[in-house]
């Protein structure tokens, strides 16, 4: 299905000009609707952009509504925090915000143990602020139409820190909450009209915007910087396009602010996922179980958003960005993700799997890429266990056997050999987890609750 496909694109990326030339984007584009199909997803939007070219910006596919255009709106989720740095760069840049400003001179009457924490370690998650969206307090919170950031602070002051500040980076979103409250409160302007103002409105991405007032609610929803907000591929390629442009901020300073490695901790930075893609800085977010997925390569200037509206889509949005950016930035064939050959083989029965998977892994001329492929086996694996559990422990061993350094593989497998009454082995790979992570609390309890008395 690929070969011809990947032939042409070679001889197409390896050009030395940058122009959006016709026959580069018709290859992606057949390159991108092999993998829709072959993840089975119906519908799918992308943004492809290079300096001011805009390769492609298009649908394929059916969106639940309609087809799938360039201008079908699609739901970022958290994939909203990557435009919300965006946008935080234009305001640091700008000197409307301080993000070394500690918290207790921006919050009036802050709490004693945040009076240190610098603004900057809400947006990379290591403040140590207490998780809110676990707590039954913001059940009542999500139901009052009028509530805001204001009242998740009022929850979040009053409970102790859930580690020291700078300890950890956990996911979370009452820091954006905070941060988007002090923004708000300092500037006078609610965070989409900042994101209006120093984003979206220089871009003339007029499709880009906070669901919830476009939908006509009359208060601003809460920590809207952190998620909520749609857009479209042809909005994301004028955003990309701004991005380059420096309109937004100055390019080198945005790349700069968003991969300081002061600011980033366990891969994670200022609202921003950082991720090397052939040897480049890449910055972005994915969101709503890889609903969305935008990357952004400042250096490069090149810029790649993929959505769709469908939850079961494999990581389809993942796989294809990674495939353009590597290609673009590589000049190299794209290689499809290994997936694209298990999810097309006709027998899916878990050995055929394993020797489609293990024949490529061991070729050194494959035209797969096995980035996530951990992943992907583990996935097809729980997909299995309930009513095939040999089958799931074929692919976990798979997994152990490619990936033995994770303990996530050990862990998965030791779920396959619990559901098939192997208890022995099963606490085998257990250990194995927990001595490639020794102080995780989930693993030591697992051992404790199946190692003989």
């Amino acid at each position: 299905m690929y070969s011809n496909i990947l032939t042409s694109l070679a001889l197409l990326v390896a050009t030395p000009s940058a122009s959006p030339q016709p026959e580069l984007a018709n290859a992606l584009r057949s390159e991108i609707e092999a993998m829709r199909r072959s993840y089975d997803v119906s519908g799918l939007a992308v943004s492809v952009v290079e300096g001011d070219h805009v390769i492609l910006s298009e649908g394929f596919g059916r969106f639940e509504d309609g087809p799938a255009t360039e201008d079908s709106r699609c739901g970022l989720f958290s994939a909203t925090k990557a435009l919300s740095a965006f946008t935080l760069a234009s305001l640091v840049e700008d000197g409307a915000i301080d993000l070394d400003a500690p918290l207790g001179e921006l919050l009036e009457e802050s709490p004693d143990i945040w009076r240190g924490i610098p603004l900057w370690r809400l947006y990379n998650h290591t403040s140590g602020l207490a998780m809110i969206v676990n707590r039954d307090a913001f059940g009542d919170i999500v139901e009052d139409p009028e509530a805001g950031n204001a009242e998740i602070y009022e929850i979040v002051r009053d409970l102790p820190l859930d580690f020291e500040p700078g300890a950890h980076s956990r996911y979370q979103q009452s820091g954006y909450a905070v941060a988007e409250m002090i923004a708000e409160s300092r500037l006078g302007l609610s965070w989409p009209v900042l994101m209006d103002q120093h984003l979206t409105g220089p871009a003339g991405a007029t499709h880009t915007v906070q669901e919830a007032l476009a939908s006509g609610a009359k208060s601003v929803p809460m920590i809207s910087s952190a998620g909520g907000y749609l857009t479209t591929a042809s909005d994301m390629a004028r955003i990309f396009q701004a991005l380059n442009a420096g309109d937004i901020a100055e390019r080198a300073f945005l790349a700069d602010l968003l991969s300081d490695p002061r600011f980033v901790q366990d891969g994670y930075g200022l609202g921003v996922i950082l991720q090397d893609v052939a040897g480049e800085r890449t910055v972005g977010h994915r969101g709503g179980g890889a609903r969305a997925n935008l990357r952004y390569a400042p250096d490069a200037g090149l810029g790649v958003m993929t959505c769709t509206d469908q939850v079961g889509n494999r990581e389809l949005t993942i796989h294809v960005a990674d495939m353009v950016m590597r290609a673009l930035l590589t000049g190299q064939a794209p290689r499809p993700h290994i997936a694209s050959l298990l999810y097309d083989s006709e027998d899916r029965s878990a050995q055929v799997l394993v020797s489609l998977f293990e024949q490529e892994w061991h070729d050194p001329d494959t035209r797969y890429g096995f980035d996530g492929a951990e992943a992907v086996i583990n996935a097809m694996g729980y997909d299995r266990l309930e009513a095939a559990p040999d089958e799931a422990r074929t692919l976990f061993a798979l997994n152990a056997r490619t990936y033995p350094d994770s303990a996530n593989v050990w862990d998965s497998l030791a779920d396959a050999q619990l559901a098939l009454g192997e208890n022995a082995a099963a606490l085998v790979s257990m250990r194995r987890a927990l001595s490639l992570q020794p102080g995780n609390p989930y693993f030591q309890s697992r051992v404790a609750e199946h190692a003989p008395d």
